[in-house]
């Protein structure tokens, strides 16, 4: 079986790009680290330009008005879901709690975060939501509060007898990732806004869940070893090697080509899309709409990839041996 040398290599069919204003970005970047700075929370801070480089290199298709939002969504998550682990890794918040509750940022357990994070996420969701429509804003909250609640239910989880079986997984991964509320984001950075017919369609949810997998499946290649450091086998790594039976190097081989043949999947859907008849036969603007929200799911499945190889961010560059927490 094949053995990567150097950092796994996916075959993504998609391209690259990049925003060009990246000094505003930067700027963004360095507002949200001062503030965590400040409250004593540095260590869950990445250096501005390797934020601004990700954010960049995700959103290509993004103009001075809507960057901003997709720069917050970032800058905060990664502490938020970074705290999550940290926080909740020894408690069971989440258990009991239906997978359908809406939490808000004052809500127990989400309050007993640190309240720099809670009101920049909170900030943020209320300023994107103001500037989407009712219909966008409902999903979007919906898919947050979802990701919150799953990342408090599977912190820390370090017992591999406790991982869910391969399928099970894969669903739960797309929720607890954070991939959804991302993927609804890529709306605002293309200014489409789409209505309830396109949400609401089979063929689109499916293109929507095959990216969420890219996605996820491809942050577990390159963060699994990251994860164990921090207490947690909640991966797809660990679950391929403990399911699966095999070895390290045999489950991130099975991962990449799992990743691969859905990004291929991605493909043949988002065509199959374009040629339907319930696509063909909405108003010219809701499929120019549509197409540019395509691309942007593109454009974050090859900038997240890239982000990880090119700019190869110093958070995941845990060598063999050092996972121990």
């Amino acid at each position: 079986m094949t053995e990567f040398v150097g950092p796994p290599t996916l075959a993504l069919p998609f391209p690259s790009g990049r925003y060009a204003e990246e000094h505003h970005v930067r700027a963004r970047a360095r507002a949200v680290r001062e503030r965590l700075d400040a409250a004593g929370l540095g260590r869950f801070v990445q250096d501005d330009a390797i934020m601004a480089d990700l954010i960049c290199r995700t959103s290509p298709q993004a103009d001075i008005g809507s960057i901003g939002y997709v720069a917050d969504w970032l800058l905060w998550v990664f502490p938020l879901d970074d705290l999550c682990e940290e926080v909740f890794s020894e408690t069971k918040f989440a258990e009991g709690i239906p997978t359908d509750t809406a939490f808000d940022m004052n809500s127990v357990p989400v309050s007993t975060l640190p309240q720099v994070v809670t009101t920049g996420v909170a900030d943020f969701h209320r300023e994107v939501t103001a500037h989407m429509s009712s219909e966008w804003s409902d999903l979007f909250s919906s898919h947050l509060n979802t990701y919150i609640l799953h990342a408090i239910h599977f912190a820390g989880l370090s017992d591999t007898e406790n991982l869910p079986e391969l399928n099970d997984f894969l669903i739960l991964r797309r929720e607890e990732g954070a991939a959804k509320p991302t993927i609804d984001l890529i709306e605002v950075a293309t200014r489409a806004d789409l209505p309830d017919e396109v949400h609401d369609s089979a063929l689109w949810r499916q293109i929507c869940d095959t990216c969420a997998d890219v996605l996820t499946w491809s942050n577990d290649i390159f963060s699994y070893r990251k994860e164990r450091r921090s207490g947690t086998r909640f991966n797809l790594i660990d679950v391929l090697v403990h399911h699966g039976r095999l070895t390290e190097q045999q489950a991130l081989v099975r991962a990449v080509d799992m990743t691969n043949a859905r990004a291929q999947d991605f493909t043949d859907r988002a065509t199959e899309l374009l040629c339907h008849s319930d696509f063909l036969s909405l108003a010219a603007e809701t499929r120019a709409a549509a197409r540019r929200c395509l691309e942007g799911m593109k454009h974050w499945m090859r900038g997240q990839y890239d982000w990880f190889v090119i700019t190869r961010p110093d958070r995941y560059q845990v060598q063999v041996g050092q996972e121990a927490r």
